[in-house]
């Protein structure tokens, strides 16, 4: 395990279970002395992470992960070291929040359609009290005995190889553009937003890539096109092929490498801060992050 995480998530999320302070104790209990946190499309909790990183001697680095759009594919687009007085940043939630609310209604219809199965709304709503009601619907319907042997289940349900979280994994394998389950969220464009990140003084990466731009050659010339600062090559989203994939070709066009556990908490229970797959020494990557970060703020 290395002493950084760049990737995490507080109770600002609406994933996210530990409030900035319960985060800055794991993190010290863990060793880590550089941490980013990178809450969705919200900077809330930016400041209060600091000062108590201050107190515990730990360096904690402004972040925010913001929703995206590359045509129909959803991209997770980090930004390090933005001002965190910035308008647009501040305000980004109330633009996303809507539309992600309005499509799990519509995400809810055709898992009906599709797999009979019965959903209510209302009551996972209330349940998530707030929250994304993504992951109270897909725990529940997952643990219903009624829907054990729907194949496209299998892998989900307790017990399954991709159970461990069966709500994210479930989404990023069955409801991606191209499947009956897609639901075209329109977030902010790709390009855009990494415009966004460079007017607030910070750095643009793009998060756990994972199959999104994997051997894209489409995708990937937006990447490189758009002037992204790097990519987070290591991520526990990633087989360890597709770990050095990323950094192999961050290392070709000469970008930035991060390294993110995307720590969520309950949500995602077997991911532990500080672990994201690399079993080498990060610290070189560490150093020329800070340094791009320090240079992108002074200009």
């Amino acid at each position: 395990m290395n002493n950084f995480d760049l990737h995490m998530h507080s109770c600002y999320s609406g994933d996210g279970q530990f409030t900035p302070e319960e985060l800055i104790k794991i993190a010290k209990d863990r060793g880590l002395k550089t941490i980013a946190l990178s809450d969705h499309d919200c900077i809330s909790g930016v400041k209060d992470m600091i000062q108590l990183g201050l107190d515990a001697g730990i360096e904690v680095i402004p972040a925010i992960e913001c929703s995206t759009s590359i045509g129909y594919s959803d991209v997770h687009l980090l930004g390090y070291g933005i001002d965190i007085d910035n308008e647009y940043f501040k305000n980004l939630l109330d633009k996303t929040q809507v539309k992600s609310r309005n499509a799990f209604s519509t995400r809810c219809d055709k898992l009906r359609q599709k797999y009979g199965v019965e959903i209510d709304e209302e009551a996972v709503l209330k349940e998530a009290n707030g929250k994304n009601p993504w992951f109270v619907m897909c725990t529940h319907m997952f643990n219903d005995p009624r829907y054990q042997d729907i194949p496209d289940f299998k892998d989900y349900i307790p017990g399954g190889k991709k159970s461990d979280p069966a709500p994210v994994n479930f989404f990023w394998d069955k409801c991606q553009y191209g499947s009956d389950l897609f639901v075209y969220v329109p977030m902010p464009d790709f390009v855009e937003s990494v415009q966004k990140i460079h007017d607030a003084g910070g750095l643009a990466i793009v998060a756990h890539p994972y199959n999104t731009f994997y051997k894209n050659d489409e995708m990937l010339k937006v990447l490189f096109d758009s002037g992204v600062d790097g990519i987070e090559a290591y991520s526990n989203y990633h087989t360890s092929e597709k770990n050095v994939y990323y950094e192999n070709l961050a290392k070709e066009h000469n970008l930035l490498i991060t390294c993110g556990s995307d720590f969520h908490g309950e949500k995602k229970p077997s991911i532990q801060m500080g672990e994201y797959g690399l079993d080498k020494d990060g610290s070189s990557w560490l150093e020329q992050f800070k340094e791009k970060l320090k240079a992108a703020r002074m200009i």
